[in-house]
């Protein structure tokens, strides 16, 4: 007898939401979605991503929080207003014992913090995101994810999920801690390493250098990538999960190498010809780790 597949709420229809929901429903699965837009729920279900909109979050055996983790008036900075707002009202209408798996990017601590919300009534995992849109069915939905849980009852129920329902390989992380700084300094390293090719860019400006001819010559060496220099960097996620870097580092370090990475994006940005919007979106090339929103 076939085991009966559980029931998936996605919270956030936003790129990431929406091709979880749609790596999900293409494995037969019981989606449906969430989103505070409705044209954003409309496009789900007319191009048949999910069933329908959850008019109450009660009866799921799974929710996927898929929401934005940045201000809305300020994509370089994080905010978690809307990951709160579903965790309370998950607080009031979730099933007990179903899995919450947060696939926004957090900052160290937020899981904990959903869960004594929640009163470990659900069970709540961090499974951050990855995602390459440009390399949909290499660096898809279906990638190695990291994956930790507030408690081993928590890990053990997302591991089931995500190995034996949506055959995803992960990475199993010992504490949630470690998940949820695996996305933050991931994107914090990517951030880095643009804003290096940002300086050597300028600094062959100011020697009347070829940067492109320097560029490849370093680039020949087999362990050596310097990226290209392009718009600065922009986008909804290396940003604001850079920036929960450096918050994080007040507390321990005296400097962060990020945050002079982020003096050096501002200064590169001040050189080009118009300066780019928030909103922008980059050069593929430039988005290899995070090239989506949360």
């Amino acid at each position: 007898m076939r085991k009966k597949e559980p029931s998936i709420l996605v919270v956030g229809l936003g790129q990431i939401g929406y091709h979880d929901a749609e790596y999900m429903t293409s494995r037969g699965l019981n989606v449906d979605g969430y989103d505070i837009d409705p044209k954003t729920v409309q496009r789900a279900i007319d191009h048949g991503i999910i069933r329908k909109k959850a008019e109450t979050f009660e009866g799921y055996d799974c929710y996927v929080i898929a929401v934005s983790t940045h201000n809305p008036t300020n994509m370089l900075l994080p905010s978690f207003d809307a990951l709160f707002q579903t965790v309370y009202r998950l607080s009031i209408e979730g099933k007990r014992n179903a899995l919450v798996t947060i696939e926004s990017t957090v900052k160290k601590g937020m899981s904990r913090r959903v869960e004594e919300i929640l009163g470990h009534r659900l069970h709540v995992a961090h499974v951050p995101h990855r995602f390459y849109a440009m390399e949909k069915e290499e660096h898809g939905v279906r990638q190695t994810r990291v994956l930790g849980g507030c408690e081993n009852c928590c890990r053990r129920k997302a591991l089931r999920f995500y190995q034996e329902v949506l055959d995803i390989p992960v990475h199993i992380a010992r504490s949630i801690e470690i998940a949820e700084l695996s996305k933050v300094i991931e994107n914090s390293y990517r951030f880095m390493e643009i804003a290096f090719a940002e300086e050597l860019k300028m600094f062959c400006e100011a020697y009347t250098l070829n940067f492109t001819e320097l560029r490849d010559a370093i680039n020949s060496k087999w362990n050596v990538r310097i990226l290209e220099a392009d718009h600065g960097i922009g986008g909804h996620c290396l940003p604001k999960d850079s920036q929960m870097y450096v918050d994080l580092t007040k507390r321990a370090l005296v400097s962060s190498i990020i945050d002079a990475a982020k003096m050096v994006d501002g200064h590169y940005k001040l050189r080009l010809p118009q300066a780019p919007s928030f909103g922008m979106i980059l050069p593929s090339r430039l988005l290899e780790i995070n090239a989506t929103s949360n």
